[in-house]
């Protein structure tokens, strides 16, 4: 027993001291809002890397996590950051959805509409009412759902498309990436 509470003090301290520091005190874009999208093996910042969905959507769900786990109220502003960042830049509001990636300064970039980031932002989001109760971010969730029923569902194949254009149009290419 006491093997194992060390284990857990150890895994806090890894999170808290390491993990979440990290974020905390590097990887906020305090210029041009939210995240920074890449700083290299090196620990060089790139401030002009473009901005992906899935990274931070990545850093609602852990900070929104860590806040209702721990009660930190700097784990709940940096998920409340996350949050209205990924939803005044990520979410189109035309289409719907959530773009693959903005630029540095948070314009859209690559426009498609990749389930994978949209089903990343339901899990950040959702985690984040959990923690909060917070309506809008389960309206998000919500709206998020219900594109990926709408968009991605195949009926006659009974499965789901990887990706479509921003106005939900087929779309060649559905891969992440070309890796």
């Amino acid at each position: 027993m006491e093997k194992l509470k060390l284990m857990k003090q150890e895994m806090q301290d890894v999170l808290q001291n390491n993990i979440l520091r990290f974020w905390l005190e590097k990887m906020q874009d305090r210029e041009n809002g939210g995240f920074y999208g890449r700083i290299d093996g090196q620990g060089v910042l790139h401030p002009d890397a473009e901005k992906g969905a899935i990274l931070n959507a990545r850093i609602l769900w852990s900070f929104s996590a860590a806040y209702r786990v721990l009660g930190k109220q700097e784990y709940l502003d940096t998920a409340t950051r996350a949050k209205d960042y990924i939803i005044d830049h990520f979410i189109d509001k035309e289409y719907g959805g959530v773009y693959w990636s903005l630029d540095y300064k948070g314009n859209p970039l690559d426009t498609k509409k990749q389930f994978y980031a949209i089903g990343f932002v339901i899990y950040g989001m959702s985690e984040y009412a959990r923690a909060t109760g917070d309506r809008e971010a389960l309206e998000c969730a919500l709206q998020l759902f219900d594109c990926i029923e709408e968009h991605a569902f195949v009926r006659e194949h009974n499965g789901y498309i990887e990706a479509c254009t921003r106005e939900w149009g087929e779309i060649a290419d559905m891969r992440l990436s070309e890796l």
